[in-house]
């Protein structure tokens, strides 16, 4: 039996954490292309239907194939996502580096735009997780904060990163099974 030498096992170590660091960078890439794309759909969705007309329906029905995110309530969250925030306010806020459905999340039980803007930021700073932010809104963590500004200590990616693994939505986003079984028939 051969014996493990220490350079094997810190070799090993630093694999370990390249594999990792990878792993959440593309995570971290992959929700923000998703979200920038689900951003770009509520703008087209918006700027083409009329309510009452079944648009968000039919595309609902049209677009199964690429998957369960969009389906008809999450088109109209990406319908909303888009008239709520400027493509400026996503492109170089940390929306793009929080879940889906945080996001969701924030944009039901915020009140103003700038509670939306503040609870995201907040999340993003500290990590917050869905049932983090729900307990932050019972709280009225933002209108505390308009009172008493606190600080709070940042977290580390890897908790950020956790978050992401969570949602399923990043991962309905890249399921292109869906897609190669269209093309095969």
């Amino acid at each position: 039996m051969e014996i493990l030498t220490n350079d094997y096992l810190n070799d090993l170590k630093k694999i370990k954490e390249t594999i990792r660091n990878n792993q959440n960078k593309a995570m971290v890439i992959v929700n923000s292309a998703m979200i920038m794309t689900y951003y770009e759909i509520g703008t087209i969705i918006n700027n083409r239907k009329t309510w009452g007309s079944k648009y968000i329906q039919k595309l609902s029905e049209d677009l199964k194939e690429y998957g369960g995110g969009y389906s008809y309530g999450n088109l109209k969250y990406m319908a909303q996502f888009a008239q709520n925030f400027s493509c400026n306010e996503i492109s170089e806020q940390p929306a793009r580096q929080i879940p889906w459905f945080t996001i969701v999340k924030i944009m039901q039980k915020s009140k103003s735009h700038e509670e939306m803007i503040w609870y995201i930021n907040e999340t993003y700073k500290n990590g917050w997780s869905r049932s983090t932010i729900l307990k932050q809104f019972e709280a009225k963590a933002y209108e505390r904060n308009l009172i008493e500004p606190k600080t709070t200590p940042s977290i580390k990616d890897d908790d950020r990163i956790e978050g992401l693994f969570k949602d399923t939505y990043v991962f309905k986003f890249l399921d292109k099974e869906s897609t190669k079984k269209k093309k095969l028939i």
